[in-house]
């Protein structure tokens, strides 16, 4: 108990300092707010206007997209506040930037998932509230207890989700010794398959998202659940299926970002 207080309190400081460094910028923030929240009404509006166009997309309704697009972008902005230091892991390599986390008696993992906690991630959370509370009343989502759990379980696993995907790719760095990343084609294939319904690529690629890299389980599948859009096989709430496979992409990470840890070389990698 005397540990897990100790890293709960560095946790908090780290998570302190973070937030400091980030306000001495206050129009830094002020930006993001406004760039963020236009880029994402921008694309919503553009499904708007193509649902008004055809109908529907992937035999979506307008409603139930803005329930989904809102779930995607709260998700993404909860990775982008707790897994932003993902991005950079190369730079981190090839600076020699681990060896301060080296030099700490402290979990590595720990060290390094806490190291930034990026502030002005909430600013993609901005217009993703909005968009999902008018998607809630849309789809007229009841408030019950239930609904809520599902919901939370849905962001926290779509969320560990997403910043498995950006750990294990910063994490190759350890081996090709390169500031090279994935993160824009990764953001791409986030975008494309959590904001739209994946009913609108072929079935093989449905596959793909499903089993083989799961991104489909971001949104897609528990928004399906939660609003009855068609019959599941799976007994148990498809929100708590992306919580386990959050969890289990997550530790997968971990275990991926530990062994390229036994591959790092210092300062001038």
């Amino acid at each position: 108990m005397k540990k897990l207080r100790y890293y709960i309190s560095v946790a908090a400081m780290f998570t302190k300092l973070s937030i400091q460094s980030e306000l001495e910028y206050p129009f830094m923030l002020i930006g993001h707010i406004l760039a963020n929240s236009i880029q994402w009404v921008v694309g919503f509006a553009t499904i708007k206007f193509v649902v008004d166009q055809f109908g529907s997309i992937g035999g979506w309704g307008y409603e139930s997209l803005a329930f989904l697009y809102g779930m995607s972008v709260l998700s993404h902005g909860l990775a982008v506040v707790f897994y932003i230091q993902t991005w950079y892991m190369g730079y981190d390599v090839i600076e020699g930037e681990f060896d301060r986390f080296l030099l700490r008696p402290m979990n590595l993992v720990f060290q390094f998932l806490f190291s930034d906690f990026n502030l002005i991630g909430f600013t993609d959370m901005i217009p993703g509230l909005i968009v999902f509370f008018y998607g809630c009343a849309k789809v007229q989502l009841v408030p019950s207890l239930t609904n809520i759990l599902l919901v939370i379980c849905t962001l926290a696993g779509g969320t560990m989700i997403r910043g498995a995907v950006w750990m294990f790719c910063g994490s190759m760095s350890f081996w090709t010794k390169s500031t090279a990343n994935f993160t824009d084609m990764v953001g791409e294939l986030f975008e494309r398959v959590s904001m739209y319904p994946i009913t609108i690529y072929p079935k093989w690629v449905q596959a793909f998202f499903t089993f083989l890299l799961p991104l489909a389980w971001i949104t897609f599948w528990p928004v399906k659940d939660m609003l009855e859009l068609g019959i599941t096989p799976i007994p148990v709430p498809l929100a708590v299926v992306t919580l386990i496979v959050g969890l289990l992409m997550f530790v997968g990470s971990c275990a991926v970002f530990k062994a390229g840890m036994g591959k790092y070389e210092s300062a001038g990698s």
